[in-house]
């Protein structure tokens, strides 16, 4: 892989901060490059997960990358599938060369293939009942939706201004229609079905909490069920509770616009992104 200049200074960095705290890394490895930077510090089991683009639109990621470490580590605490945190280091957010990162623990996928729908929606039911039952703090409601009002307000934000205006009209209307008086709970946040990964071990772990939050569960079930490439009928016949159709589909539009936010903020760094970028754009109509 060829790096990018965001992925190679926070490979560095998070080399570095790695060998302050005693972690041997000869040959790192960038697994992704995106909301963040993710190193593989190899030899060793350890990764490293390095802000990047989520600077741009979170005035605190450290406060996000803890929360992702606090229920990850319950979460595996309860004896639920997940990555959990390096148990080599303090489990806590670490900085470094004017970066912000977590690390964790190295588990080798088996692929890259997905579940099922019907075995993603009941590992999703499984893991909102665990959640249930979280005794932390609970996380913001909904704190993804921050995103992207906070995109559009970015001087640097390469979009135009009747681009800007279709978004903003479509946030404002759309956080309208959602139900104040919805049973609410901590979420996964971003619980995508590529969210959850294949182990050599056997079974699958989800990963990435980095977006918890609290709402409604039909938040969570959107952001599979809004995928043109997957059948929402068998992930919600898998999550085998009720759903209140209209607000998940107010949820599964928000997901499209936070996707949209998304892929605009990583084009303005990754050109090959741009297509996508702009094909999701278009979906959201001009004034």
């Amino acid at each position: 892989m060829t790096l990018t200049k965001t992925a190679a200074a926070a490979t560095h960095a998070a080399m570095r901060v790695a060998a302050r705290l005693g972690l041997a890394c000869a040959e790192p490895e960038v697994l992704a490059d995106g909301a963040n930077v993710i190193v593989h510090l190899r030899p060793g089991p350890v990764v490293a997960k390095v802000a990047a683009s989520t600077v741009e639109v979170r005035p605190d990621p450290g406060a996000w990358l803890q929360r992702d470490l606090d229920l990850a580590r319950w979460l595996h605490g309860a004896a639920i599938p997940v990555a959990g945190p390096s148990p080599e280091v303090p489990a806590t957010v670490h900085h470094g060369d004017g970066h912000v990162m977590s690390f964790w623990r190295f588990v080798p996928p088996a692929g890259d293939h997905r579940p099922d729908e019907g075995l993603f929606g009941s590992m999703l039911r499984d893991l909102h009942l665990a959640l249930r039952s979280y005794p932390e703090t609970p996380p913001p409601p909904l704190a993804p939706l921050q995103d992207i009002p906070a995109f559009l307000r970015r001087p640097q934000t390469q979009l135009t201004a009747e681009g800007k205006a279709a978004l903003a009209a479509a946030c404002r209307r759309l956080t309208a229609e959602l139900d104040p008086h919805a049973a609410t709970q901590v979420l996964h946040g971003d619980a995508g079905i590529g969210n959850v990964m294949p182990t050599v071990a056997g079974g699958w772990l989800w990963h990435d909490f980095e977006d918890t939050c609290t709402g409604p569960v039909a938040w969570d079930l959107a952001a599979s069920t809004a995928s043109r490439r997957l059948d929402p009928a068998r992930i919600l016949a898998g999550y085998g509770a009720p759903v209140d159709a209209g607000q998940l589909a107010v949820c599964e539009q928000l997901r499209r616009l936070h996707l949209t936010v998304w892929y605009s903020l990583y084009a303005e760094r990754l050109p090959g992104l741009r297509p996508r970028a702009a094909e999701l754009l278009a979906e959201w109509p001009r004034a």
